[in-house]
């Protein structure tokens, strides 16, 4: 007679592992399965690992699979692919298996990875707890809890619950990050992790794909599955990054059931936006399904006369060719416009730095003309081949052309109590970026001891173009020259009391219509040979090696063109051969202990328009890290634990307004994190960083052993929600977040306080007729706290969002 197996429970969680291995007469192997129809996928594992699994038509019928990225024995395949499909695996007497409802005391299977309630992945049910990583760079889906890094999930349900509309809300949550410059700024991502902070410092993927800094304007929230951060050193595992960190972006797949979802929201102030996401299988048999994102947002945010504009259309197909083949597409254009830019304070002086309290949190210190307009058009294709039993072969390539092009003025301090606003005009930057790997797996067994073998190539080519004339450069036109060129321009002539934001007529300048010339092409290529080797159930190891070349042109032209200096050309072609050691043991199935070597190459850093050597290239930078860590699941949670070093070069703007790259920073740490439900009502993501940044070997004396600027050395953060059992379908959710003290200047001779902000908030599902209709709202600053988020930017004011969303 069949028997359902057993539900899991923590105390048989080893004998279970044990057991479930036994079953299945077969060693875990890597799988790298996308989202496609449930028998197909299932048909899939049971054939390659041997099992008889007999299949009802009529229950898989019109299911989908979750994907299965990662190394796993084939009942723990399956599992995950039955994951939220109300289906369950059953066993006969004879051994065989059958498909089965789902009942209220049974579990898919009995493993450390399926969730003992059957929830899907990362799903507010599982307390928003991801089993997976879908791209660990070059190793491909790994399972979170082995990886031997730090990385932190953040899944579709998270992402919508939070009311996420920006990386910021992300980073704002994570404990790990700490934000640079807010969404409305006017730059690319900026984000301090492990220590290294700066304008435009963050690594980027999607799908596992290397892009540059500049492209992430057009990576749209709305548009993600899922985010996965990864602190620390990534060279292994996805070429030339910052040694910060990364953050890969996971694109919608589409769904092979019909999903359809419109969700009406307001991001703040009267900034509305309207939300649709449709998926659903093409042709009856499943081979063809598609996902559709449509998004249009606009209206004044919570700072006053700053508006906010965003448009996209995303498409993603998948082509399930066979059992062995799937090849997807992906599409898509993006518009974002900023007007009345967020301020951003420089001084010349920290000490006339006002206290936040003295300032007003939601009104503009610039101006309202002043503005960011970013244009986006992506292609993409990648494809997943399984050759045999052993050979696999996955590769990608995108393609993305957009224009960038901002004007703001920054309030300037050189006196207490008072500012003026300097001008800073820029014409459109036109940037093409093609990238691509190209992997062959290999799974294999030498004795006792599994191999995942890897060789393959990853590579990214940039190339951006300015208009001679990228700047105005007619001195005096405005109201009074406070520099050497217009950038420096006064908008707002005098001194201005920080009581007041005067508004003025935007200055008659022309730029643009110059010629258009080749300002900066980068290229990085990186081949590489790892191997996860298993030796046992607990111990494993992953060896790597990666031979990384950038290749980097850069002129200063446009600032040659205006200032009549002289003309500089900055190339170089230069190589590193970095390893990756990692050394994995698992005393309990539920714990996992590591330890890993990983070096980096990455380009040197770009003098930003502000310093005298603006668009001066510095050459490429070496960085080493060491990190020590424990992943643990227990019961729902999952908790980690990373003792980090890392050491790289120093770069900053000296005192001499010169932009230098000089001696080294290392930075010591530690990452707590939890994620889960640690009661069946409460669920908790967060944790803490503990940091000692260092600054060592600078030529400037007084700096040696001072912290970098714009770093806390402290960051804990907690977003919590409980379900209020008595009303079915509600939530009430909150957070807090602590930032510590950070200097804002390299002396240390002064620093900015820490500050804590609050949100609180609640979320209501219930049924209408046969759709979903949950509803969402959010206080973020609960208590409108002014504070300086660095030295650059005020904290965002009391801030109220919400939204209705109706899945159909």
């Amino acid at each position: 007679m069949p028997r359902c197996l057993p539900r899991f429970r923590p105390s048989l969680l080893a004998a279970a592992i044990v057991l479930s291995s036994l079953a299945t007469h077969a060693n875990a192997q890597g799988y790298q399965l996308p989202a496609a129809p449930l028998a197909s996928t299932l048909n899939r594992i049971a054939s390659d690992a041997g099992i008889v699994l007999s299949i009802d038509p009529a229950l898989t019928a019109g299911k989908t699979a979750q994907p299965v990225s990662g190394d796993f024995d084939a009942l723990t395949a399956l599992g995950k692919a039955l994951q939220g499909s109300g289906l369950q695996l059953v066993q006969s007497s004879a051994g065989t298996y059958s498909l089965a409802p789902l009942v209220q005391d049974a579990v898919n299977l009995p493993s450390t990875s399926i969730n003992a309630r059957g929830q899907a992945d990362g799903s507010a049910e599982a307390g928003y707890r991801s089993e997976a990583v879908r791209n660990v760079g070059a190793l491909g889906g790994m399972s979170l809890q082995d990886t031997p890094y730090s990385i932190s999930v953040v899944s579709k349900d998270l992402l919508k619950n939070t009311q996420s509309t920006s990386l910021d809300d992300v980073f704002k949550r994570n404990p790990f990050t700490q934000i640079y410059s807010p969404k409305n700024a006017g730059y690319a991502s900026a984000v301090s992790i492990r220590g290294y902070s700066g304008a435009g410092n963050l690594s980027i993927a999607n799908d596992g794909l290397r892009y540059s800094t500049g492209y992430d304007a057009g990576n749209f929230i709305e548009e993600m599955e899922q985010i996965e951060i990864l602190t620390g050193l990534s060279g292994f595992l996805y070429g030339p990054a910052s040694p910060g960190g990364l953050v890969n972006y996971v694109i919608k797949r589409p769904t092979y059931e019909r999903y359809n979802s419109v969700t009406l929201g307001n991001a703040g102030g009267e900034n509305y936006y309207l939300h649709g996401d449709f998926g659903g299988p093409i042709d009856s048999e499943g081979t063809l399904a598609y996902r559709v994102n449509l998004l249009t947002q606009d209206g004044e945010t919570a700072i006053d006369l700053q508006k906010r504009r965003r448009q996209m259309v995303s498409l993603a197909l998948d082509w399930n060719v066979s059992d062995d083949l799937l090849i997807q597409f992906d599409a898509s254009h993006k518009k974002s416009e900023t007007r009345g830019l967020t301020s951003y304070w420089y001084f010349g002086n920290q000490s006339f730095r006002p206290d936040a309290n003295d300032l007003d949190n939601d009104k503009l210190y610039s101006q309202k003309w002043a503005f960011s307009d970013s244009e986006h058009d992506r292609v993409g294709s990648r494809f997943n081949w399984k050759l045999d039993d052993v050979f696999s072969l996955r590769g990608a390539l995108g393609y993305s052309q957009y224009t960038q092009e901002y004007t703001y003025t920054g309030p300037t301090v050189y006196s207490a109590g008072s500012y003026t606003q300097p001008l800073y005009a820029f014409a459109p930057v036109e940037t093409e970026e093609t990238s691509g790997n190209l992997f062959l797996d290999a799974t294999f067994a030498t004795g006792g001891i599994r191999h995942k073998a890897t060789v393959g190539y990853q590579g990214n080519v940039a190339r951006s173009r300015d208009y001679t004339d990228y700047i105005p450069y007619t001195p005096g036109t405005y109201c009074g020259v406070a520099g050497s060129g217009p950038q420096y321009q006064d908008v707002v002539c005098g001194a201005t009391p920080f009581s007041r934001t005067p508004q003025v007529d935007k200055p008659a300048y022309s730029i643009g219509h110059g010629d258009q010339r080749l300002s900066s092409r980068t290229q990085s290529d990186n081949v590489l040979i790892g191997d996860v080797i298993t030796f046992n159930e607990q111990w494993s190891s992953i060896l790597g090696l990666t031979h990384t070349r950038i290749k980097t042109y850069s002129s200063n032209f446009v600032w040659n063109e205006a200032f009549g200096t002289p003309l500089a050309e900055t190339t170089y072609n230069e190589s590193e051969t970095s390893p990756n050691i990692s050394l994995i043991y698992k005393p309990q199935p539920w714990l996992t202990t590591y330890v890993t070597y990983i070096e980096g190459l990455q380009a040197g850093g770009i003098a930003p328009n502000t310093a005298l050597n603006a668009g001066a290239a510095m050459s490429p930078e070496v960085s080493k890290q060491y990190e020590i860590g424990v992943k643990a699941s227990i019961g729902e949670t999952l908790l980690t634990l990373a003792l980090f070093n890392i050491d790289k070069p120093n770069a900053y703007t000296n005192s001499a307004n010169i932009y230098v790259q000089d001696g080294r920073q290392e930075n010591n740490g530690l990452e707590f994190g939890i994620t889960g439900k640690v009661l069946p009502e409460l669920t908790v993501v967060g944790g803490f960083t503990l940091l000692d940044p260092e600054i060592k070997k600078s030529s400037i004396a007084a700096n040696e052993g001072n912290k970098p600027t714009n770093v806390a050395s402290q960051l804990a953060k907690v977003y919590a929600e409980y379900d209020i059992n008595a009303v079915p379908g509600l939530a009430l959710t909150g957070g807090a977040y602590y930032t510590g003290k950070q200097y804002s200047d390299e002396a240390n001779a002064h620093s900015l306080p820490s500050f804590t902000t609050f949100d609180a908030g609640a979320r209501y599902r219930l049924p209408v007729a046969d759709n979903t209709v949950t509803l969402r709202a959010n206080v973020s600053n609960l208590a409108d706290k002014s504070y300086w988020l660095n030295s650059s930017y005020l904290g965002d004011p009391r801030t109220l969002t919400f939204s209705a969303q109706l899945e159909f």
